[in-house]
């Protein structure tokens, strides 16, 4: 990746423009990424507004990506607000070019409206990780918890991709060029299988906020990863419920178990 302070750009993307360039295509590649540049700064104005620090923002071939530095939210509509935040512009964008292409026929302006539409329907798809997906899945894990909600988003989400997969191969056979619906297909599949933590964010939060929803009051330990876990088991209390979180060697966490998974571990 190349970096310039907090934006990184993938080499490739670079040598699309190269080939846009050459192709006497500039146009479509700074229309395009000045939309997905725009929604993710919406992602950017929300997140600073519940109170999140970004990490940086990354130019990618498919896609403008924002990372954040911390995603612990405790308010479901604040994540709402984050996660709508990109697809609400996308929408606005269409509607106000909409608006000029009433007066003003114009084939870019044309595009820009054309792009804004297909980003917003596209992100608004129930698949994690796209922005629709994220949503349905807190909307889920408030109601059911995190690991039910987890195994219903990844059916819906491999049971759409492979629709779109089918739907990608219909359209290159009709067309015999247009990979655009099919490239679209492996990458969310991959992504569904790839998306790694180190730990599970949704879970910890789900454990920090454990509270509200029983009587028990939370306790959190910090564990070192050699440590035994009926030594761990020890520092339980009776009438609250304990949460451990293991930490490395630079203090960086590494997993999170609660008490019933410990006791689980022990006995068998």
């Amino acid at each position: 990746m190349i970096k310039f302070s907090k934006i990184y750009i993938n080499p490739i993307t670079v040598a699309m423009l190269a080939v846009c360039y050459i192709m006497r295509r500039l146009e479509i590649f700074y229309i395009t990424y000045a939309i997905m540049t725009l929604h993710e700064l919406s992602h950017f104005a929300a997140a600073k507004m519940i109170g999140l620090k970004i990490s940086y923002i990354a130019f990618h071939p498919f896609g403008v990506n924002l990372k954040l530095k911390n995603k612990l939210i405790c308010r479901l509509s604040d994540e709402i607000i984050l996660y709508m935040a990109g697809p609400c512009c996308n929408i606005l964008l269409a509607c106000a070019s909409l608006v000029f292409l009433r007066s003003c026929h114009n084939q870019w302006l044309y595009f820009f409206y054309i792009s804004n539409v297909m980003l917003f329907c596209a992100n608004m798809l129930p698949i994690v990780p796209l922005d629709g997906g994220i949503v349905l899945k807190k909307l889920l894990m408030y109601r059911i918890g995190y690991k039910q909600a987890g195994k219903i988003m990844t059916v819906v989400s491999v049971c759409i991709v492979c629709a779109l997969t089918a739907l990608g191969i219909y359209v290159l056979y009709v067309t015999h060029f247009n990979y655009s619906i099919l490239f679209l297909s492996v990458f969310l599949l991959g992504n569904i299988f790839t998306q790694k933590e180190k730990y599970n964010v949704d879970y910890v939060k789900e454990l920090m906020f454990y509270e509200r929803k029983n009587s028990k009051r939370i306790r959190h330990h910090i564990s070192s990863l050699d440590e035994d876990y009926r030594i761990t088991a020890k520092k339980f209390n009776a009438g609250t419920y304990s949460v451990v979180y293991y930490v490395d060697n630079n203090g960086k966490i590494s997993k999170t178990m609660t008490e019933r998974e410990i006791i689980d571990k022990i006995l068998k």
